[in-house]
């Protein structure tokens, strides 16, 4: 387990990603929790009716239905309660999977971009043990893949594992891009991504999309970055070597430069309505699933 949670390489293969399917197999129930309500005209599930199974009996909360009154219960206790049901909804999640050139780096564990791969992957194959439609959006080689329901699941292993491949760090845009997802209405959504810069074309795409889906963005840092000693660093990939020299006055500038970008980020997410989780790329997918499952992220 401890090989498959870090693996010993950050390029990851199509077997790898096939089994995570067994670690997101043994993941928890999701946390019950109120959904934040979105804005007018948001599409979140086709509901087929309040469900049949009972899920609990509570206070009465004045945004409760009537007619879902316990009043045994209520009458017991002096009280008012409501009988909870299971809400027969049909869950569809999206998964927006996007790199920048400085995922492909990390000072102890492992790459982000590992990490980010390893969370698409899992996310996926849990969603699909829950039975849900599960859509997948990346972009290999300069061109972007959409997927809105998984079917072959050896197809999309193969996905992650390429964009884990090094020699894809000089073919990943700076900037955050996506396609016009306007197709895709009642979704979660989830965007895994490093990313903290976008132009007006790609803010006005995810607003769109925030739109008409409950979207969540999911950000891997890496918080030693900015700790590295002052020196020459060697950095390398199958066919060139180069050397970076690091003084305290590059890395505070570069330390400014990212805190900048990122208050950015998080200002325009928070406009759109995007829940911003931010997570370091030490902590163990397993870690960082969980904690999305406890804070409803993940069904």
């Amino acid at each position: 387990m401890d090989t498959l949670l870090s693996p010993i390489s950050p390029e990851l293969s199509q077997a790898y990603i096939l089994e995570l399917a067994a670690v997101a197999n043994a993941l928890g129930k999701a946390r019950s929790m109120r959904r934040a309500r979105l804005r007018s005209g948001s599409i979140i599930s086709k509901k087929r009716g309040h469900g049949l199974e009972l899920h609990e009996i509570r206070p009465y909360d004045v945004s409760d239905e009537a007619r879902h009154m316990d009043w045994r219960v209520t009458a017991r206790t002096g009280i008012a309660h409501t009988r909870v049901y299971t809400e027969d909804v049909e869950h569809r999640t999206l998964i927006l999977f996007s790199l920048s050139p400085d995922a492909y780096f990390g000072t102890q564990t492992t790459f982000i971009s590992t990490r980010l791969a390893q969370l698409a992957a899992i996310i996926a194959w849990r969603s699909h043990a829950q039975r849900e439609n599960v859509g997948f959006v990346s972009q290999n080689d300069n061109q972007f893949c959409i997927t809105p329901n998984i079917k072959d699941w050896r197809f999309f292993s193969e996905q992650l594992a390429h964009a884990t491949l090094i020699k894809q760090r000089a073919l990943q845009p700076a900037a955050y891009q996506m396609p016009n997802l306007s197709q895709f209405k009642g979704y979660s959504v989830i965007v895994l991504s490093d990313h903290i810069a976008m132009d007006e074309t790609n803010k006005a795409h995810l607003q769109r999309l925030a739109q008409h889906n409950r979207v969540h963005w999911v950000s891997i840092e890496d918080a030693s970055a900015f700790c590295l000693p002052n020196g020459h660093y060697q950095f390398a990939n199958q066919s060139t070597k180069s050397t970076l020299h690091i003084s305290s006055a590059q890395r505070s500038a570069a330390q400014q430069h990212f805190a900048k970008l990122a208050q950015q980020h998080e200002s325009l997410l928070t406009q759109l309505g995007v829940g911003h989780y931010v997570f370091d790329v030490n902590h163990s997918p397993i870690a960082i699933t969980t904690e999305l499952l406890a804070r409803g992220v993940l069904h």
